[in-house]
């Protein structure tokens, strides 16, 4: 059996973020042209460099093989799930909290209270 052969990029050998730097500093060389504001070409070189670092960046974190990147997304969509039930399952500790207190003591008691004797949270 023959050994894999690796995919051709689509930018014919480019990497995304190369892509992205050279294409920005065509439109920094199109503004400069035109007699741009230096807002305008300082604006755009500052929006190609964090574009060109994401792409990089993503270039490094997410791995070559299909298999790999389908792990990393279930690893993903697996860790916003389990966010997902933490923020209701402290939503409803919250809204049974504030039932239990105000249940358990209405406005008299609060005022024949001393200041400062506060009931811990359970």
């Amino acid at each position: 059996m023959s050994a894999p052969v690796p995919q051709q990029s689509r930018f014919g050998g480019m990497r995304p973020a190369a892509v992205s730097a050279a294409s920005g500093g065509a439109v920094v060389t199109a503004l400069t042209m035109a007699n741009a504001p230096w807002q305008a070409v300082v604006g755009t070189v500052c929006a190609t460099l964090v574009v060109s670092l994401l792409l990089g960046l993503a270039k490094i974190v997410v791995p070559d093989e299909s298999e790999h990147k389908r792990d990393l997304l279930l690893a993903y969509f697996r860790y916003r799930e389990r966010r997902a039930k933490q923020r209701e399952h402290r939503a409803e500790l919250r809204i049974r909290r504030r039932r239990q207190r105000d249940q358990g003591t209405n406005s008299q008691e609060q005022h024949d209270r001393p200041p400062g004797d506060d009931h811990p949270l359970r």
